[in-house]
Parts: C-alpha cells; sequence; structure tokens
C-alpha cells in the first residue's frame, strides 16, 4: 500500500570495497527490489505516487530499468530528451504537480515552452537550454532556476504565471554572460514575494537599475530578499537598488564568502572558461537619498570589520528609516573545504564589538539594534529563511 517509493543503489552498496563487481551487484539488487515490489502491488487499489530510483549506467550489465534506460546502455550513449519529449511528459502528466530537471537537455540550444494546468513547483538546474518560456502556468508558485548556460540577456521569461510568489535564481557568472536586468527578467510577474538570487562566489550578474513607474512594479510585493554568495571585496552599496524597488520589503539577507571549494581558482582554467576578476558591480542611484519605510531586519553572514561592509552596514541604517535589527554574522564554514587556507576572517571579536558599534552608529540618527554572532552561533530561524530557496 505504499505510494511513495526511493529505490537507491547506495542502499545495497558495501561502500569499503566499490569495485565493479560491487556496482554490478548493487544494480542487480535495484532490479530485483524493484520487480519484487511491483509483483506485490494490487495495481486497481494503491496508486504509486512518487517513484525515485538511482542505479549505475554500465557498459556491460544487462540490468534493464525502464526502456529509455535499456536503449541508453544497449547503444551506450548519453541520455537526453528527444525535443518534444518534455512537453509530451507534461500533456500526459495531467496531474503532475511537481517537476525537477537536472542536467537535461533536449539538444544544442534548444528553446523550452512549459504549459501545464497543474503544475505547482518547477525547478531547472544546470541545463542546456538556450531559453526556457514558462508560457502559461496558472498555478506555479515556485521556481528554481539555476546554473544557465546561455549567454542571452533573459534566459527565462514569464507568461501567464497570476500565483507565483517564489524565485530562486543563482548563476556563475563569466564575462560572457549579459548582464541581467531583474525588471526585464522578471517582467510579466507581479506576486512575487521571495526572491533569492545566488552568485556562487563569482561575478555579480545582476545589472543595478534605477528603476521608476511600470518597471519597478515586478518588485512592488517583495517581502524577502536572500544574496547568496556574494564574492568578498567588493562594494555592496548595489544591493540599495533592491530597496528602492521594492517598498514592502522586510527582510534582506546577504552571506558575503568566497567558497573555495565550489569556486575554480586555478588562473589557467579561470583563464580558459572566461571567468571575470573583478567581480563587482556599480549603482548610480538616481535618488541618493531616498528612505525606505519598510525593513525591518538586516542580515549579513560573513561580516568583516572593513572600511567596506561597515559603510554599507551604516548606509543601509540611514536608509531604512525604520530598521529595527541588523545582525552580522561570522564567516559560513564548510567540511569540505576545512583544510584550504580561508581569507582572514575580520570578525570582531567581542572586546572590539563596541567600538565596531560606535564607528558604524557615529552621528546618524536611527534605533536599530546591532547584534554580532561568531561562528556557530546562528540564529535557527535565520538559517531556516537562509536556505529554505
Amino acid at each position: 500500500m505504499v505510494s511513495q517509493l526511493v529505490i537507491n543503489v547506495w542502499d545495497f552498496l558495501d561502500a569499503s570495497k566499490c569495485d565493479k563487481s560491487e556496482i554490478v551487484r548493487g544494480n542487480k539488487s535495484v532490479v530485483e527490489v524493484t520487480r519484487s515490489i511491483m509483483a506485490r502491488r494490487d495495481s486497481s487499489r494503491n496508486t504509486i505516487h512518487f517513484l525515485c530510483m538511482t542505479f549505475f549506467l554500465t557498459e556491460d550489465d544487462p540490468t534493464s530499468i525502464g526502456r529509455a534506460v535499456a536503449q541508453a546502455m544497449v547503444t551506450q550513449k548519453n541520455l537526453r530528451f528527444g525535443e518534444s519529449d518534455i512537453p509530451n511528459v507534461l500533456n500526459t502528466c495531467k496531474r503532475l504537480k511537481h517537476l525537477h530537471m537536472f542536467n537535461c537537455d533536449s539538444g544544442s540550444w534548444t528553446m523550452l515552452q512549459v504549459e501545464h494546468p497543474q503544475l505547482s513547483e518547477m525547478s531547472i538546474v544546470n541545463c542546456s537550454f538556450e531559453k526556457v518560456e514558462l508560457s502559461s502556468l496558472p498555478r506555479l508558485t515556485r521556481i528554481v532556476f539555476e546554473g544557465w548556460m546561455s549567454f542571452i540577456q533573459d534566459p527565462l521569461s514569464f507568461g501567464y504565471v497570476p500565483l507565483l510568489n517564489v524565485i530562486s535564481l543563482t548563476n556563475v557568472g563569466t564575462s560572457q554572460h549579459k548582464m541581467v536586468r531583474l525588471s526585464k527578467f522578471l517582467g510579466g510577474t507581479t506576486s512575487v514575494r521571495d526572491l533569492k538570487l545566488g552568485f556562487d562566489s563569482e561575478k555579480i550578474w545582476v545589472q543595478p537599475e534605477c528603476l521608476t513607474g511600470r518597471l519597478a512594479s515586478v518588485f512592488h510585493q517583495i517581502r524577502f530578499v536572500n544574496l547568496v554568495n556574494i564574492p568578498e571585496g567588493y562594494d555592496l552599496t548595489w544591493t540599495l537598488f533592491i530597496l528602492k524597488a521594492a517598498p514592502k520589503l522586510k527582510e534582506l539577507y546577504m552571506s558575503v564568502w568566497d567558497h573555495l571549494c565550489v569556486m575554480t581558482t586555478d588562473e589557467k582554467e579561470r583563464k580558459a572558461l572566461s571567468y571575470s576578476e573583478n567581480k563587482g558591480a556599480k549603482w548610480e542611484s538616481c535618488a541618493s537619498d531616498f528612505q525606505h519605510h519598510s525593513l525591518a531586519t538586516l542580515a549579513i553572514f560573513g561580516f568583516k570589520a572593513l572600511d567596506y561592509m561597515m559603510n554599507y552596514v551604516r548606509r543601509a541604517m540611514v536608509t531604512a528609516v525604520k530598521l529595527e535589527d541588523v545582525f552580522l554574522y561570522d564567516g559560513l564554514t564548510c567540511d569540505e573545504c576545512s583544510d584550504k587556507l580561508p581569507n582572514p576572517s575580520h570578525f570582531p571579536p567581542k572586546w572590539k564589538q563596541g567600538c565596531v558599534q560606535k564607528i558604524i552608529a557615529r552621528g546618524i540618527n536611527s534605533s536599530a539594534r546591532i547584534h554580532f554572532h561568531p561562528a556557530g552561533a546562528t540564529r535557527a530561524y535565520h538559517l531556516e529563511k537562509m536556505w529554505f530557496l
């Protein structure tokens, strides 16, 4: 009667001796378990609502798990969708609600148009489409779009998405990528409340804008913005354009981090892949003295007691006249790159935090409270908010 099945080859392997024979044995176990479960089900009474299978594609293992996989193994090719396959899946699966695509394509730089009456959540990660058009998705509430390889300015476009309220966009910006103007990129969406922009410690791919009138309408309902893995050492003032465009914004989170284990650090490789050495962005504000009347919380992960960061916090406190709390966290940590030499922390020790607070608040009129949190002392609520997208 189980309606959700997750069958993972790693559950049948001995990790200490994961050689070719062990892989063959694991694949065989997946087949046997799948056949056993299916043979004992009463399909007329119990429907499988979710099926996830993980296995190895090998050259000589005769395992057949689904026709497409079997054909891919026989011909020893990479498995890819035909140009009409994804639309056919959407047309066939009338009750589909969640769709996640990872490392997918339909050939060289094709366009993907998506229409579906029930789809509510969609994730497109590291897929090789020239452009994705969300043509008609009347129940879509959440979209994750990460790692686009197209170099055009607007690789994602929105059609009829009246309920869309959560958007997560992440990309590694190179010198070949066009700067994205969010007012155009998000054009057609007017109900977005939560917005995440991820930069993977590389070039800022967002073009800060001076928005007025109709162009700013896509920001008018935004309540929460999360800026993830902004590269270290660059002026942060450009982020204030979001405050200017989003008058109802309540919370602004950002993490400033050169995450070494996910970055390409070899100079020759960076040059070959067209990584930018100047990763910053600048904003020429059309109203440098504007005030924001909704922002209540500013949280910075990876705070350093350096001029560019202290000046930014100061500027934000002046701009956000009703700001209540500023949370300044030490740098983020990662177990996978703990052996690599990180940049100096520059996070103020407890005895110096009062001095840093005075420097930030000197001569300005703000009632915001500044809170310092060392590594490992992150509030659960902030962590949940930071990673929920």
